[in-house]
C-alpha cells in the first residue's frame, strides 16, 4: 500500500468514542470522489468499534486521549494506524511552545492530505530547523500565510483571531487533446476545509472571541500576539515566529473552548 496514492485522516479518541468520526468520513469520501473517482461509505458504528479496537489492542490507557490514522488508496483499500497517546484527556493547550519559521512552499494537490504533502511539510519543517526554528509556518504563492505543520493557523490582534486560509483553488491544467481530436479545457477547484478548521473556528467563536476568515501574510508579524495551530492533538502555540516572541494566553482561552465543545 506505500506505494500507491492515499488520502489520510488522523482522528482522536477519547473516552470510548472517536471524536468527529462523521466529518472525518465525509472529507475521505470528498477526497475519493474528486481523485479516485470512488466513494467512501463505511458504516459508521462499526468503523469506530474497529478504531476502539485498534487502541485496546495497542493498551492505550482510558483515561488520556489516543490517536488513531485512516489511510485511503486509489483502489478502495483502508488501513488503521495506531498515532500514540496523548499527555491529555481531550484536547488542550500543549506544553511545547517551537519556534516557527516562515518558509515559501506549495504542498502537492494544494495541501489535500496526501503522503506527498506530508513529504512536503517534512521537508518544509527541515528547512526551518537548518533557519534556527523548529515547526515552518507555511507562506503559499500567493504571499499569504496558510498552515503550520500542514494545519490550520490561527494569529491574535488583541481580541481578535483570524484564520489563515488553508489553501487556494487546485488547478488542473487542459490537456492539449483528447480522445477525439477535440482540445480539453482544465478545471479548478477547492481543496474543503479540514476538520481541525471547522473545530478551530467553532472554538474561537465559543470563547467569545471575534473571529476574521481573510487572507493575511508575514507583513502582519509584528502586529500580533499570538500565533498557533490545531492538529489531531489539540492547540499548539508558538513561542516566536521569525524572531518576534509570542504569548499564548488566548490559545489557552480557546483551547479550554474547544474541550468544551465535546461535554
Amino acid at each position: 500500500m506505500s506505494n500507491t496514492i492515499y488520502f489520510y485522516q488522523t482522528l482522536h479518541l477519547c473516552h470510548g468514542r472517536v471524536r468527529m468520526l462523521d466529518r472525518h468520513v465525509a472529507l475521505l469520501d470528498r477526497y475519493a470522489r474528486e481523485l479516485f473517482g470512488r466513494r467512501y461509505l463505511p458504516d459508521l458504528p462499526r468503523l469506530e468499534r474497529q478504531m476502539l479496537t485498534l487502541a485496546v489492542e495497542q493498551h492505550y490507557p482510558d483515561d488520556l486521549s489516543a490517536f488513531v490514522r485512516i489511510e485511503l488508496t486509489a483502489d478502495g483499500q483502508t488501513r488503521f494506524i495506531p498515532m500514540g497517546v496523548s499527555y491529555y484527556d481531550g484536547y488542550a493547550l500543549r506544553s511545547i511552545r517551537p519556534e516557527g519559521v516562515g518558509i515559501a512552499y506549495e504542498p502537492p494537490l494544494n495541501g489535500y492530505p496526501t503522503q506527498a504533502r506530508e513529504a512536503a511539510v517534512a521537508a518544509a519543517r527541515r528547512m526551518a530547523e537548518c533557519a534556527g526554528g523548529r515547526v515552518a509556518v507555511q507562506i503559499g504563492s500567493d504571499g499569504a500565510y496558510h498552515t503550520i505543520e500542514g494545519a490550520p493557523l490561527a494569529v491574535v490582534q488583541d481580541y481578535t483571531v483570524r484564520l489563515a486560509p488553508e489553501s487556494g483553488p487546485c488547478v488542473i491544467p487542459p490537456s492539449n487533446f483528447g480522445p477525439e481530436g477535440k482540445p480539453l479545457r482544465g478545471c479548478q477547484f477547492d481543496a474543503p476545509r479540514s476538520v481541525e478548521y471547522e473545530l478551530l473556528a467553532r472554538a474561537v467563536q465559543a470563547a467569545g472571541l471575534t473571529l476574521c476568515e481573510e487572507p493575511f501574510g508575514p507583513e502582519i508579524r509584528t502586529s500580533i500576539d499570538e500565533m498557533f495551530w490545531l492538529d489531531h492533538r489539540g492547540i499548539t502555540a508558538l513561542s516566536h515566529c521569525d524572531g518576534r516572541p509570542l504569548m499564548s494566553i488566548i490559545a489557552e482561552r480557546v483551547a479550554d473552548a474547544l474541550e468544551g465543545l465535546f461535554h
